[in-house]
Parts: C-alpha cells; sequence; structure tokens
C-alpha cells in the first residue's frame, strides 16, 4: 500500500497503492503484445509502453541514488488488485492522480502475479509510496491483496528486480529488505507477503551483501539488555527471524511462533533450545543470548 505526496486521511491511505517512472538507459523494452517477456527474461516495462499519461502536480522529486538504502516491499490495498497487464499500473496511477497534490504513480515499480515487472518511477524520480521512508527507499507493490499468496512468478520478478537496483543505483552496499509496516503504521504488505519479507527477504539481502563482498552480514549485538522477560526491543524481532529461519519454534502461546519485539518466555526457551544444539550447557544455555548465540542464529 503506498503513501502519497501529501497529507491523506487513514481513510484514503487504505484505498490507494501506487508506483513511478523509469531510467531512460538501464531497462529493455516489451512491447505491447510482448507482457508474458517480463516473466520470462525479467524485463522491466517502461511507463510508455503501459500507457502512462504523464505527471501532474510539476512531477515527482528527482531520487538521490546516494542515499538509497532500503528496497521496501508493499501490496495493493485499494480494490482491483491481483490483476495482471497494463491496467494494474494504470489504475494505481489514475487511483494517486485523484489527489492533485499528488505527481502521479507513488512506486518506483509494480509487478503481476504473472511476474510481469512495470516501471513507474522506477530509478529516476523519489518513491512516494513509504511515509517516513521515501528519502532513502525504494518503493516496490506486488499487485494483490494483504491476505493473497504471491505467486512464485512474482517473487522471481521481485528477487530479481532487487538485484537489479544494486546495478542501476551504482550500489556497493546491499540494500536492506523491509516491508511498509516496518517504517510506519499499517497492515501493509499483508501477512504472506511479509513473510517473504521476513524470511526470504532477509536471506536474500545477505546473499547479495556477500556478493558484493561488503563484509559481514549480521547486525551488531545489541547487548543483553535488550533481551529481558517482558520487555520490547527492535532485536527481539531480529532474533526471532533467526530461530524461525533455523526451525527452533517449538514453544509458542498456541498460534505458532511469530516474530515480534517482546521478549517473552517462549522466545527463551527457544533460544535455549537453538543453545543445546550447540552442545552448550548451564549458564551457556540459559536462554538468554549472548554474543555467540546472536552471531551464530543470524549467520
Amino acid at each position: 500500500m503506498s503513501t502519497t505526496d501529501s497529507n491523506l486521511s487513514r481513510r484514503r491511505l487504505l484505498q490507494i497503492a501506487g508506483v513511478g517512472a523509469v531510467g531512460a538507459t538501464t531497462f529493455a523494452v516489451a512491447g505491447p503484445a510482448q507482457w508474458s517477456s517480463a516473466k520470462a527474461a525479467h524485463r522491466i516495462i517502461p511507463r510508455k509502453e503501459w500507457g502512462f499519461t504523464g505527471w501532474q502536480a510539476g512531477g515527482p522529486p528527482a531520487i538521490n541514488k546516494g542515499a538509497i538504502t532500503h528496497f521496501v516491499v508493499h501490496y495493493h490495498g485499494a480494490s482491483g488488485a491481483n490483476i495482471n497487464g497494463p491496467q494494474a499500473p494504470r489504475n494505481i496511477d489514475a487511483i494517486h492522480k485523484e489527489d492533485p497534490n499528488n505527481a502521479g504513480i507513488l512506486y518506483n515499480f509494480v509487478i503481476t502475479q504473472a511476474g510481469e515487472i512495470f516501471a513507474a518511477r522506477a530509478y529516476e524520480f523519489k518513491s512516494g509510496a513509504t511515509r517516513n521512508a521515501n528519502d532513502f527507499s525504494i518503493g516496490v507493490q506486488i499487485h494483490i491483496h494483504g491476505a493473497t499468496k504471491p505467486s512464485a512468478a512474482a517473487l522471481a520478478s521481485l528477487e530479481w528486480l532487487y538485484r537489479n537496483s544494486h546495478t542501476a543505483l551504482g550500489k556497493k552496499k546491499a540494500l536492506k529488505i523491509t516491508g511498509h509496516e516496518d517504517h510506519t503504521s499499517t497492515d501493509c504488505p499483508g501477512g504472506p507477503l511479509h513473510s517473504w519479507v521476513d524470511h526470504r527477504g532477509q536471506d536474500l539481502y545477505r546473499e547479495v551483501a556477500a556478493e558484493l563482498g561488503g563484509g559481514s552480514t549480521i547486525p551488531a549485538y545489541p547487548g543483553a539488555a535488550a533481551f529481558k522477560i517482558g520487555k520490547k526491543h527492535a532485536a527481539v524481532k531480529t532474533l526471532d527471524n533467526g530461530l524461525i529461519r533455523k526451525g527452533y519454534v517449538k514453544h509458542h502461546d498456541g498460534d505458532g511462533y511469530q516474530a515480534g519485539t517482546l521478549f517473552t518466555k517462549y522466545t527463551r526457551l527457544n533460544v535455549q533450545d537453538f543453545q543445546k544444539a550447540q552442545g552448550w550447557t548451564g549458564a551457556d544455555a540459559d536462554g538468554y543470548p549472548g554474543a555467540e548465540t546472536w552471531k551464530r542464529l543470524l549467520s
């Protein structure tokens, strides 16, 4: 789901989703009769090919490529999701232009369930899709509703686009993969898609970081104070994702083990299982992660 360039009501925000532009020399062009080629060849379809009618309100500001550090994933919060072809970005653009203060489609790219990749603001213009993060992010929408499972074709295109963004933006350091809800209060990108962000997305981030030779991809250990029963800390969610990724999720409240910022008794028991699997005993397997537990869970 997108966040407009101007301020809108929460109700309106729940009705919109969007994208942006295209770099002139970066993309291979797919003609109107070649929409399926985007899936097979992972080509980005330029604005002129999907029927973009131009910017309004003076157009969006240029992107600052050097400032981009995040690759933010969205879903479509309005009606009409789960469609393929050029109608997907056209619909989004029309919705966003209902606000005269918006330049137009807010995302950088839109990906359909068929795996088509449509350029909107692309690598030319600043995203308007992620409130609190537009200055440093690329906003990418998978054109599905929040409860819809993204297709294999859509996810393959998402991975390709993530890798391509490093070349297009001249990045020597991996872009962090996040969901819209990681930056502002929203349900976007929904359960199934955010599960990809938290799991495969983080593995993909580490893979690209290693390929770029950017050094360790493991976040710095936040200290023991971050891991206290009943205490919230952002590092707990990172820890939880490590537990989930490695399969240490036996202990939970009855609804399955979910990543979150609260360190609970279940977190401690799952950490303890992981520690025991390392062959540790006694104080080394007390369920509270030290620097070595942190390193191994996130490696």
